[in-house]
């Protein structure tokens, strides 16, 4: 309605700044449906609290990688290939 009354009344700059709205509000849409946003504020809620729980686990999972390679070092060190002291094991 606004652009309507602005083209009638001859304001291009009006009309140009709702052009520029128009396309925005559009691309604001797509954006929208690509990325799966939520509509409603609960969705949006329980989205960003399910982006906070796989960072929490994804932060945890990092750890328990951190602490084995730090055990490996400790209990399990690196065979020499080139011994032949191991040959005598077997």
């Amino acid at each position: 309605m606004l652009q309507q009354e602005a083209f009638k009344n001859k304001q291009q700059d009006v009309c140009e700044l709702m052009e520029l709205m128009r396309r925005s509000i559009i691309e604001a849409c797509i954006y929208k449906n690509e990325n799966n946003i939520p509509t409603q504020a609960k969705d949006r809620v329980l989205a960003i609290a399910d982006s906070n729980r796989n960072y929490v686990k994804a932060k945890e999972r990092l750890e328990i990688i951190e602490d084995s390679q730090s055990l490996q070092k400790v209990y399990w060190p690196k065979i020499k290939e080139d011994s032949q002291d191991q040959m005598s094991l077997f």
